[in-house]
């Protein structure tokens, strides 16, 4: 599966929150977001807010960050 930005990933989703991404860096197994909302500024990019898990416990809540880079899947 090619890599996206989270943005294009909550469209191809059909728009639903929540739903669980991992950057192409991370382990897939024990690193994700779990993301709870999306703003759009301008498309395909904007803010996507949510919450951290490392290790599978929850960390920060919030804006994640390099949201609208194209390093994303969505977790399987």
């Amino acid at each position: 599966m090619d890599k996206k930005n989270i943005f294009e990933l909550w469209r191809e989703n059909g728009e639903k929150i929540s739903f669980i991404v991992i950057l192409d860096s991370w382990n897939e197994a024990k690193h994700y977001a779990v993301v709870e909302k999306i703003e759009i500024k301008n498309w395909p990019f904007g803010n996507a807010f949510g919450q951290y898990f490392f290790y599978g416990k929850p960390c920060k809540r919030g804006l994640i960050k390099n949201s609208g880079t194209y390093r994303w899947k969505l977790k399987t």
